[in-house]
């Protein structure tokens, strides 16, 4: 019988040589359960640092009552001793401990295991490893974090649930982790090993191969009549929803209805925050077809299946499913090979066992749900899964992506994002579409998509690595004019292509062999895209009734320019108009730096204080950025003036900082691409929005290029527009409710300008309120507008 003994200290100074312990707390457990636990205070014979008095809650006179370490050293050391020594970072606890015994003169040594190796192994899906945070999502009893008996105490139930968690798994998938357990660190893989004589060989619920397990999954059921109780009335079916019907929902909803029965595509330009989710979806329902929705990120697919799916399901029987690119979820097959090798890399062991742990958990196979901690993306693509998956090979009962194809077949709704939907309606159209309805949502941004497709690139350095210089005296001087080429800012294609011929490069060679193709270099890449748009309208067959739904669907107020750019020549073309908010304001600053004549540094800086100085109004803030670069800077900024805050890229993807913003584990969120088209804010009641520039594309944007060749006037005839709808779209990413109230505010002093600007200002000043004026006036507007 292992007794575990699990230990928290607290210390004058983690990051000093000279740490001394100020409070030790032990936590025993024996068979699963506490069984004793002991505390006691330090003296440290020195003032505590302000920071840790205000982190620990310990004061210098309460101290200075406690016993020296050496007077309890011996009673600490009898009590761990025949223990095997538990901590969450191990490395700290054990190693401040035995020095405080070496100091004494008293021999220490006993197994250790640590709590946040086996965390990472044991929920292999949280994005954060750290005490407070297994707390918060474990519900582990820590009622005084930072005090060494609460946080061991802590400790110990995470040890006793990660127990029951080892013992609950499949007896091969233990003995699998047992395996690769020698990557942990110290005596860790003690733990495992001592679980494995109460693992069961055959567990419930699992569908187990040799040493991998996967959870069972039901046969889904085919009903052969139709499976809905909709009604025709989409009043009536919002009411069994528990909803009411919306004015402009009723608008759409009866314009999709009129429009199903015509082949003819029809676009329809909706504003945003008016519940056009539900106003198309269930007439198509409710005249007992079915459908494809298309969203622009995978973000988006799961804010469908998370809010939409489960009330259609319960209120109508109607099944949707998501689906993704193949390479989205795991191979088996490619994970139960690399399980074999050694890779002689002990984080990717340490993958292996979190992926092991993952597969008794996951309904989906999705590699998403992975956490990110201490993890490359490139062990992901080594067990991604692949088209070469056949039913003959030995997991094929266990693979993901046959299942969630076959799940999506028999749904009335599947659920995918653009570059899936482009990627299937290229190689297999028929078979995807299966005579269902197809609806793009937030069809403007099919071009990002699609232009992406339409590019080819290659790495340089690939290419470059290919020359030999040494050869001859020719290919030293082609090669260095090669590289003067590619680093000079314009490119000029046809030398860069003359020397690459020379120098018997081909693949850049027939890179940049199209003519008039645009080119242009990202880094270590170089990209050569066609001139024309990809044609999105060949791809789509002419059976297939399609809606193409958006909030920014017309560029100008003459005519819609967008049908035309994506290949349709034929079409209907309807606006729904938007009315004024009054649940939204418009700040704009006038006296901010000039945009165009201050560095992204200095600007970024401008822009942290004033997130900063709006923070005091205690309500969340989300700032939307085009630039990483402005971003990070901003982010560094605030970073160092001892703000909390979640960047993007910089604190997690996406998804993972809007989740922890939502539960409001942070008031300050900075956001880049698809925070600005699609991703909403629904659970803030009042909050925030700052965009620090003016949302205009650069003049190297290849796809603004593209555009400018289709306007006499590019800036005041697409730049401006299209900046125009991109400010509108982030508006309605904080007005999802009408009860919600959000203060807008623009840094950049441009707007407040004349020309373009009044253009801009006439087209907002529509749907709300705009107000000029200094920042420093600022706070006090939006707090009266706000409370």
């Amino acid at each position: 019988m292992t007794r575990y003994a699990v230990v928290d200290l607290e210390a004058t100074d983690a990051h000093s040589t000279e740490n001394k312990i100020i409070q030790i707390g032990i936590v025993f457990v024996e068979e699963g359960k506490i069984v004793g636990t002991y505390t006691t205070d330090v003296n440290p014979h020195r003032a505590l640092l302000p920071r840790i008095h205000e982190l620990t809650g310990l004061s210098d006179q309460q101290l200075k009552k406690a016993p020296d370490f050496s007077e309890i050293a011996q009673e600490v050391a009898d009590l761990l001793e025949d223990c095997v020594f538990v901590a969450h970072n191990a490395a700290f606890d054990y190693g401040l401990l035995w020095k405080s015994f070496q100091s004494l003169g008293i021999v220490f040594e006993v197994p250790r295991v640590d709590t946040v190796e086996l965390a990472r192994i044991f929920y292999p899906t949280f994005d954060k490893y750290g005490m407070e945070a297994l707390g918060k999502r474990l519900k582990l009893t820590h009622e005084h974090p930072h005090a060494a008996l609460s946080d061991a105490y802590a400790t110990a139930e995470l040890l006793i649930k990660m127990q029951e968690k080892a013992r609950q798994l499949p007896l091969s998938v233990l003995t699998e982790l047992v395996k690769h357990a020698d990557a942990l660190l110290y005596e860790t893989a003690l733990f495992l090993r001592e679980q494995i004589t109460f693992a069961s060989a055959k567990p419930a619920g699992f569908l187990v191969i040799n040493q991998i397990a996967t959870r069972k999954r039901r046969v889904m059921k085919v009903k052969k009549k139709k499976a809905t109780s909709l009604s025709f009335d989409f009043s009536e079916n919002m009411s069994a929803m528990g909803l009411s019907a919306r004015p402009k929902q009723l608008v759409l909803a009866q314009k999709i209805n009129q429009a199903l029965e015509s082949k003819t595509v029809d676009f329809i330009e909706a504003p945003t925050g008016m519940g056009k989710t539900f106003a198309y979806l269930l007439p198509v329902l409710a005249a007992g077809k079915r459908g494809v929705i298309s969203t622009p990120t995978k973000l988006l697919q799961n804010q469908l299946m998370r809010d939409v799916a489960p009330v259609l399901y319960k209120k109508f029987g109607i099944r949707m499913a998501k689906i993704v690119g193949n390479q989205n979820y795991i191979s088996i097959a490619r994970f139960s090979t690399l399980l074999q090798e050694d890779t002689g890399s002990k984080n990717f062991e340490i993958f292996k066992m979190k992926v092991l742990v993952w597969l008794t958990q996951t309904n989906t196979g999705e590699l998403d749900e992975l956490s990110k901690v201490m993890m490359s993306d490139d062990y992901l693509t080594a067990v991604a899964y692949h088209a070469d998956v056949r039913e003959q090979q030995l997991h094929y009962a266990q693979e993901f992506w046959p299942k969630a194809q076959e799940k999506a077949k028999h749904a009335h709704i599947k659920v995918v994002n653009h570059a899936y939907l482009i990627e299937r309606l290229a190689d297999f159209p028929e078979t995807f579409l299966e005579d269902r309805v197809l609806i793009v949502d937030e069809a403007q941004q099919l071009f990002q998509m699609m232009e992406q497709i339409n590019q080819k690139s290659i790495r340089l350095t690939d290419e470059l690595l290919k020359i030999d210089p040494e050869e001859s005296q020719l290919k030293k001087r082609l090669q260095e004019s090669l590289i003067y080429q590619l680093s000079k800012k314009e490119i000029q294609v046809d030398k860069i292509r003359l020397d690459a011929q020379e120098l018997g490069l081909s693949a850049l060679t027939e890179l940049l062999s199209e003519p008039d193709a645009l080119v242009f270099k990202a880094q270590d890449r170089l990209y050569a895209s066609r001139p024309d748009f990809y044609n999105f309208a060949k791809l789509v067959p002419k059976e297939t009734k399609l809606f193409m739904i958006g909030a920014t669907l017309s560029l100008s107020e003459k005519e819609p320019l967008f049908p035309e750019l994506l290949g349709f020549s034929e079409y209907h073309f309807f606006k729904i108009e938007s009315e004024p908010v009054k649940n939204q304001k418009l700040f704009v600053i006038n006296d901010s730096p000039n945009v165009k004549n201050t560095s992204v540094m200095d600007y970024a800086h401008y822009t942290a204080q004033a997130i900063a100085q709006l923070s005091e109004l205690d309500f969340p803030i989300v700032v939307l950025f085009r630039s990483k670069m402005a971003l990070t800077f901003t982010a560094e900024k605030l970073s160092a003036d001892g703000f909390h805050l979640l960047a993007q890229d910089i604190n997690g993807t996406a998804a993972h900082i809007k989740k922890k913003f939502d539960k409001g584990e942070c008031q300050i969120l900075l956001g880049l691409g698809s925070f600005w088209e699609g991703v909403d804010f629904e659970q803030q009641k009042k909050m925030i929005l700052v965009i620090p520039r003016l949302p205009f594309s650069t003049p190297e944007d290849i796809l603004t290029k593209k555009y400018a060749a289709r306007f006499k006037n590019p800036f005041y005839d697409f730049n401006v527009p299209m900046a125009t709808l991109q400010l509108k779209q982030a508006f309605g990413r904080v007005n999802r409710k009408p009860r919600q109230k959000s203060a807008l505010v623009i840094l950049d002093s441009r707007l407040s300008g004349k020309n373009y600007a009044k253009k801009m200002r006439h087209n907002i000043s529509d749907v709300m309120a705009i107000k000029m004026l200094p920042f420093s006036d600022t706070i006090s507007e939006i707090l009266e507008f706000l409370i």
